[in-house]
């Protein structure tokens, strides 16, 4: 079974190191650094951005970003929550609302990476 592959985009920058670290200890998890591009892209037959999680902030959740387009964040798992773990929200893949997580701590972030 391939690695779950999470990209993160969180606020404040320390927390996105601190999650990284966390995440390389897992085997079953491979963090991916570069901003994720087009879905669409192919090269040598293998969809290299694919992409099954994306952490955010809950502050940065309203910024538009352009390399995040609707078509790349449908098709995957889309986690916003506090830097305080009072409260997350979760989208799923090819679903167009957000249900809420509270709390949403360490073990609430695990537990949505296992459930993939």
């Amino acid at each position: 079974m391939p690695p779950l592959r999470v990209w993160i985009n969180y606020e404040p920058r320390i927390y996105t190191d601190i999650f990284k670290e966390i995440f390389r200890s897992m085997q079953w998890v491979e963090v991916v650094d570069e901003a994720p591009a087009d879905p669409g892209c192919k090269s040598s037959g293998e969809d290299l951005n694919r992409i099954d999680v994306v952490m955010f902030s809950l502050d940065r959740l309203d910024q538009s970003r352009p390399e995040l387009t609707p078509e790349f964040l449908q098709h995957a798992k889309v986690l916003a929550f506090s830097p305080s773990g009072d409260f997350g929200l979760r989208r799923m893949p090819g679903r167009p609302d957000w249900e809420e997580v509270r709390p949403f701590g360490l073990n609430q972030l695990i537990d949505e990476l296992k459930v993939g």
